[in-house]
């Protein structure tokens, strides 16, 4: 994360980034234009599972109408881990582009209550743990937008991914926009940038798969054996963020002109870590 940035020769008589010469006649200490990181974020938040049903159900052999199902969710949470690999360049010293992909692994849980209007067995269950493991291959791509004056220094970075699940059926498409503001302490004799900002997160998850294959609570999986006999019986679930939007507090430290360390943290409803390795040539 730098306010102000690179450059590097692109070719005989063309640098990138274009303009560097410019910026750097206006006082500016620009970053090399390329760089590479591998980065690692933890995350906890809370969810809204907005609508989660089984379909494909059967009783005596006959299928079970959706309505007949009725579930409510509470308490809703989501823990994960990423590491990522990232790719940019410095097109203009205002404007970086980049690429991005990675691992994701964790879970969602929600609390829910089951009720089946079977006849004369109407059967329910309340306050069990619904949980579904998060594993899938992320990536994308962003921009991040920088300006400065003197050693204070602006940063909106915006990124779109899209996550892949493996262990079930589904995909995670994200929207990530954080604006932040910063400090250079460089000419105070520390190789230190600090900020503040904010993280606006637009998630949206579409999950679905066989519930055969889901570890469900012993009360759950005894309910739905009963009108999964023949195991052909799935769930869809769709989910969004409980908030859209966090407070973020970061630094960069920089060892030399090739490698720095960036650390970033999220609190609040929303608490995260992420810790990325930066190289640039």
């Amino acid at each position: 994360m730098t306010a102000t940035l690179p450059s590097a020769a692109f070719a005989e008589g063309f640098e990138l980034p274009i303009w560097k010469s410019d910026a750097e006649a206006l006082g500016y200490v620009l970053p090399e234009a390329f760089g590479i990181s591998i980065g690692y974020m933890h995350v906890e938040q809370g969810i809204n599972v907005d609508s989660i049903s089984f379909d494909g159900l059967k009783f005596l052999g006959r299928p079970l109408p959706e309505d007949l199902i009725g579930i409510t969710t509470k308490d809703s949470f989501q823990k994960s881990d990423v590491l990522t690999l990232r790719a940019d360049m410095w097109l203009f010293p205002f404007l970086n582009f980049y690429a991005i992909g990675g691992k994701i692994k964790g879970y969602t849980q929600t609390t829910i209550d089951v009720a089946i209007d079977i006849p004369i067995l109407k059967p329910e269950i309340n306050d069990l743990p619904f949980k579904l493991d998060l594993d899938g291959n992320m990536y994308g791509g962003g921009i991040v937008l920088a300006g400065g004056h003197g050693n204070w220094f602006t940063l909106v970075d915006a990124s779109f991914t899209k996550t892949n699940l493996t262990v079930i059926d589904g995909g995670i498409d994200s929207f990530v926009a954080t604006p932040r503001v910063g400090y250079d302490f460089t000419n105070h004799g520390t190789p230190i940038r600090a900020w503040i900002g904010a993280q606006y997160q637009d998630i949206q998850q579409s999950l679905s798969g066989n519930i055969s294959d889901l570890d469900l609570p012993s009360e759950l999986a005894n309910l739905i054996d009963l009108v999964n006999t023949d195991e052909e019986g799935r769930f869809n679930v769709e989910q969004s963020l409980a908030t859209d939007w966090s407070p973020v507090a970061g630094f960069q430290y920089t060892f030399n002109k090739t490698f720095n360390v960036i650390g970033e943290f999220s609190f609040g409803e929303r608490q995260s870590v992420f810790v990325t390795l930066d190289t640039r040539f």
